[in-house]
């Protein structure tokens, strides 16, 4: 006898909700009776952050809070959410359900980012922000950042990206070493490196969507975590000898390692 005519429906979504998205997307393929299950809202339901719908609330668009919950899973997979002062967007990471956020430009510590002298704020349209930050020219290039990590999904190795981009008048980073720090664990653990933007080294990720991207570095959400939990970042170099212009900044994405 099939463990579809014993088992009820409800039990089949429990087992589902416990493995992946990707297992249930998987098991739809098994029996009609698995298809309705694995698509159910039920089991769509447990692959959702808690606060899921709290992060729709404070989207463009909270209309998507009455989507199916596997539709709603997908889109929140494939198309990151700006939150409300649209300096911050959320996304799924698709097979695993993680939380991904990504900082945008006007979120970070940008020296001399206020300044239209030194740095300019333009729509861009391959950005899923509003504004970009475009250097017009500085000596001291310095961008930092924080991230409160009770944001994202707990015991989890997160991966911190560096997302730029060089215009037409791009120059000053022609083989220059970028410092790189990143700070976890209350500030207990510090990680330094450095990295040649201009050729791009080897760790230097040319994306599909044009912009380029390198990694800061990583690491671990705590299964449960203390009120100040936080993660900073820096990415500087200050040779002030060359003026560093065309450059431009997207943001600092937090993703789960694959």
């Amino acid at each position: 006898m099939e463990i579809t005519a014993i088992l009820p429906s409800e039990c089949i979504c429990k087992i589902i909700s416990g493995t992946t998205p990707k297992d249930a997307c998987r098991s739809s393929a098994v029996s009609s009776v698995f298809k309705r299950s694995a698509d159910s809202d039920d089991t769509w339901q447990a692959f959702l952050p808690s606060d899921w719908q709290d992060l729709i609330a404070q989207s463009p668009s909270p209309d998507l809070i009455s989507l199916p919950k596997k539709q709603l899973y997908l889109h929140l997979s494939d198309h990151p959410l700006l939150l409300s002062d649209k300096n911050m967007s959320f996304s799924l990471a698709k097979e695993t359900g993680k939380k991904c956020y990504m900082i945008g430009a006007r979120g970070l510590g940008i020296a001399w980012g206020d300044t239209p002298h030194y740095w300019n704020w333009v729509s861009f349209r391959q950005s899923r922000f509003p504004q970009v930050a475009k250097l017009q020219y500085v000596w001291w290039f310095d961008v930092r950042g924080e991230l409160d990590t009770r944001v994202l999904s707990p015991g989890t190795r997160y991966e911190v990206w560096f997302m730029f981009r060089f215009g037409r008048e791009g120059s000053g980073f022609k083989n220059k070493q970028v410092n790189v720090s990143l700070t976890s664990e209350g500030g207990m653990n510090t990680t330094t490196s450095q990295v040649v933007l201009d050729p791009p080294a080897a760790s230097v990720i040319l994306r599909d969507d044009g912009w380029m991207e390198f990694k800061i570095g990583d690491f671990l959400t705590l299964h449960e975590q203390d009120d100040d939990a936080s993660v900073s970042f820096r990415v500087w170099e200050t040779d002030n000898f060359y003026t560093k212009k065309g450059i431009l900044l997207e943001g600092v994405d937090f993703r789960p390692t694959s």
